[in-house]
């Protein structure tokens, strides 16, 4: 029995037009960045899978991976990625968040700075973040999906994960997780998928 839903952030509940100042070169890179991270040395690539861990590190990863796909990182384009103004809700959020209640309802995301203000900007309220610069420890890791069961007080077998990366995300299987894959798009352009996901699961 589904007792509680975990989402992922970036790419599931909230993410980014596409803006002019970002080119399309970079936003190319970002969506696909395997080929420049398997250029990566041993202490680029360690960078790179603790990126989401502090800011530090999320910093020197992204401008060694611009670096490698030869382009540059500004102290505005990184500041950019991660301000919370440049982050909005897909069309489909609100109504999904509405129709988990009267579930538990959670957030597990890879990133390195607080989100919360974005939900709070937008009056969207969860039960529960589990951060990966706050919990130490980033999916795919089961370690990480463990420590988003604990915040919500459910077994892991208890939780659905929601989110559109079939590694990362797709690792809930793993924990004992269910998992519902979305496609996803930047905001605008991404059909409403969120409510279907759920009712494959039986919610809504």
């Amino acid at each position: 029995m589904i007792k509680a839903v975990l989402f992922d952030f970036a790419g599931t509940l909230f993410g980014r037009p596409t803006y002019q100042w970002l080119s399309p070169r970079h936003l190319t890179v970002l969506r696909a960045p395997a080929p420049f991270v398997a250029r990566m040395n041993a202490a680029e690539r360690a960078v790179w899978d603790a990126r989401d861990l502090t800011a530090l590190a999320n910093r020197s990863a992204h401008w060694t991976l611009f670096r490698l796909a030869g382009l540059t990182m500004t102290d505005e384009l990184f500041q950019r990625l991660h301000n919370p103004a440049f982050w909005l809700p897909y069309t489909d959020t609100a109504a999904a968040l509405n129709v988990v209640k009267p579930l538990k309802v959670g957030v597990l995301s890879n990133i390195s700075w607080d989100i919360r203000r974005v939900f709070a900007r937008e009056s969207l309220s969860v039960d529960a973040f589990a951060l990966s610069y706050e919990i130490g420890v980033s999916k795919p890791s089961a370690r990480a999906f463990d420590a988003a069961c604990v915040r919500l007080d459910v077994e892991p077998d208890e939780c659905l994960y929601v989110g559109d990366d079939p590694v990362a995300d797709g690792a809930a299987v793993s924990a004992g997780l269910r998992f519902a894959q979305i496609s996803t798009a930047p905001v605008g352009r991404r059909e409403p998928v969120l409510l279907d996901a759920l009712a494959s699961h039986g919610i809504g």
